[in-house]
């Protein structure tokens, strides 16, 4: 089945193909660090931080985005993980919290920062995975009139994106795919 695209958007969308893909974003963020995270579902940030809760077959983990690393971690599965409700049990800097998560049980990250910075996933590159970062005041599908287009484009992932998007604080952004993590931060 041909994917039909209006019109008006034929041009954006062959100008999004052409660029190619970035290995990092631009000033101010810094990264990417690639943090392994074999057999990942879901992920989620505590409340106003940058702690990452990910959730594998393999237990739980916490990511500092800002610090770049694991500062928590439990083999296994004995927690409590409600698909229904999105919520997982925290550990480590978030024990005795529930953590919303995102991933394959479904849900979101921000996809946007109270600054400006947004994501979009390409809607029309499957099976490809195509993420565009977009600076203030433009977006995938939008730049303002005499601007030239500015967006980042993120794609080449091994594996499959479970989702992406910014922290609560807007100081660090991450795209979980089922088989890592691949954080950007800024201060």
């Amino acid at each position: 089945m041909a994917v039909h695209i209006p019109s008006h958007l034929r041009e954006r969308f062959d100008a999004l193909e052409r660029m190619p893909a970035a290995s990092g974003l631009p000033a101010p963020w810094i990264g990417p660090i690639v943090i392994a995270v074999g057999g990942l579902t879901d992920v989620g940030y505590g409340d106003s931080s940058d702690l990452l809760i990910c959730v594998s077959s393999n237990g739980r983990s916490v990511i500092d985005c800002l610090a770049g690393g694991k500062v928590a971690r439990d083999d296994g599965n004995d927690f409590t993980f409600d698909a229904g409700n999105l919520l997982v049990g925290g550990l480590g800097p978030l024990a005795d919290k529930q953590i919303r998560t995102a991933g394959l049980a479904g849900g979101g990250l921000p996809s946007a920062t109270k600054d400006g910075w947004s994501v979009q996933r390409h809607p029309f590159a499957f099976p490809d995975e195509q993420v565009f970062v977009a600076p203030p005041g433009q977006a995938m599908l939008w730049t303002p009139r005499g601007e030239e287009m500015n967006l980042t484009k993120l794609g080449g992932f091994i594996t499959e994106i479970r989702t992406f998007g910014f922290s609560p604080t807007g100081l660090s952004f991450v795209v979980a795919t089922s088989s890592d993590v691949i954080i950007f931060s800024r201060t």
